[in-house]
């Protein structure tokens, strides 16, 4: 298997583990949820390229009417998919209209960099969507205190959404919304009841304290404008004549 990763060690080791626990009952929840999200977002987003990067196999972007949309991979178990590192991405300078970042940077030890790439690659005024799992939630609290900590999904880094929100602002993007989603505690059959219910509440009220986040953020670059020499305008003041002081002795 051929990797190019910046994943943590554990992560990594893990990484056939993480995916397998997306195809359980709650990791599907979870990828129906954001899906159920991105659907009501990705129509209004437009563009010629939109590119995935996640942990997972499942494309995320059906719902979008950009014409090329491709999956990067982190290794070469999927099919159809493009390998390559999400620090070192195979792509020129703002060629990227809409990149969506799913889990990605909930396994990983290169967060900024990360972030600092996707900058690059993300044309001016395109679109970053950024997904994970918030630890300030349910799912945060449940993390902290499991005893099977070490398996996946548990094994993240979980980082805070107000955290990657200021390293998109020091990256010259400007939040368009954050949204939260699955109130409901890490169990399948509860948190499925809990999101159906809290959906109309938490629509309204969006608590910063779902189990899953979506940050949307758009690329703004300052323009630079020439600056244009001064002239004087002032008529000339004709031959100045030097007036040599005479000394009287």
């Amino acid at each position: 298997m051929q990797s190019a990763t910046p994943l943590s060690k554990d992560s990594w080791s893990n990484l056939h583990a993480i995916r397998q626990w997306f195809d359980t009952e709650l990791g599907l929840h979870v990828l129906d949820t954001e899906a159920a999200l991105l659907d009501q977002l990705l129509p209004a987003m437009f563009g010629y390229h939109l590119a995935q990067f996640s942990v997972q196999e499942r494309p995320l972007f059906s719902s979008s009417n950009i014409r090329n949309k491709f999956c990067f991979s982190l290794d070469s178990s999927s099919q159809n998919k493009v390998i390559a590192s999400p620090v070192n991405l195979p792509l020129t300078d703002d060629s990227i209209d809409v990149m969506l970042i799913h889990h990605l940077l909930d396994f990983s030890d290169s967060i900024q960099e990360i972030l600092r790439e996707v900058s690059r690659v993300v044309m001016p005024m395109g679109h970053v969507v950024l997904m994970g799992f918030n630890p300030v939630s349910m799912w945060g609290f449940w993390k902290a205190i499991a005893r099977h900590s070490g398996h996946a999904p548990w094994n993240g880094r979980f980082s805070r959404p107000g955290l990657l929100m200021d390293y998109l602002n020091l990256l010259d993007f400007k939040i368009d919304r954050a949204q939260y989603a699955i109130y409901g505690p890490p169990v399948a059959r509860w948190s499925r009841r809990v999101n159906d219910y809290s959906k109309g509440v938490s629509r309204r009220l969006n608590l910063p304290i779902g189990s899953v986040y979506l940050i949307v953020a758009q690329k703004h670059v300052a323009s630079m404008r020439a600056v244009k020499p001064i002239w004087n305008n002032r008529r000339p003041l004709g031959r100045l004549t030097a007036v040599q002081s005479v000394r009287h002795y």
